[in-house]
């Protein structure tokens, strides 16, 4: 079982198709979206994306989207950047409480994580997303230098919101990359936990690349991970 590491982000995402008059119209009041990420100390974790949201009108609906699967690396001398490969897997949906077909496509370096619905009768609805990810998590030393303690566990957003992480290991620190791979501390403390308001994970109303979480974990604990460069 991966241990406990809860991420929290609300998000709106929407695929309709409409025509006429109601096209122009978006067909939902009010959405929410949490992310629920738990965290292993070897650098593995589960991520459950829990949407509701209420129509006004019946409409399909597409759950999760589009992810890059490298993380960049901090490396000034590399004509070619080094990227941290993830592995993302094992992906399970349900709309309203029934099972729901869900899928992990990859081209290139894309992932698209996600499932979508049948037509959906006016009101609320929910629909939940769950996948893996391993190989996401390298030793602090890699990031910081000889400075680095622990282990750095990356991961990226489908979109934006707010994050609330909380981690069995520690966490030592809380860093949202703009631009890859220098990071800004971002967020604060709450309870056992760490809390990123949804404005701090956009910069000129884009999603920022990728959040860094710093675990008091112990770096041998974790697979040789996979670089690209």
């Amino acid at each position: 079982m991966l241990a406990a590491l809860a991420l929290t982000v609300t998000i709106a995402t929407a695929v309709v198709v409409s025509s006429g008059a109601d096209a122009a119209v978006p067909p939902v009041r009010n959405s929410a979206t949490v992310h629920t990420l738990s965290i292993a100390a070897d650098g593995s974790y589960s991520v459950r994306i829990d949407e509701r949201l209420d129509f006004i009108r019946d409409t399909k609906w597409s759950f999760g989207g589009d992810i890059h699967d490298g993380f960049r690396l901090p490396d000034s001398e590399s004509l070619l950047p080094p990227y941290l490969r993830a592995h993302y897997s094992n992906p399970q949906g349900s709309i309203d409480s029934s099972p729901a077909e869900a899928s992990i496509e990859s081209e290139i370096h894309s992932v698209d994580i996600g499932f979508s619905t049948d037509e959906l009768a006016v009101g609320s609805h929910r629909g939940v997303l769950d996948y893996e990810v391993a190989g996401a998590a390298v030793p602090a030393t890699v990031v910081h230098g000889d400075e680095g303690r622990g282990v750095v566990v990356y991961f990226r957003p489908l979109d934006r919101g707010d994050l609330v992480i909380e981690s069995a290991a520690p966490i030592t620190a809380v860093d949202c990359e703009v631009f890859s791979p220098r990071g800004e501390p971002c967020g604060e403390t709450k309870g056992d936990g760490w809390t990123v308001s949804g404005e701090e994970l956009l910069n000129d109303h884009a999603v920022i690349d990728a959040v860094r979480i710093t675990i008091d974990a112990d770096p041998k604990s974790l697979p040789t991970p996979e670089i690209d460069s």
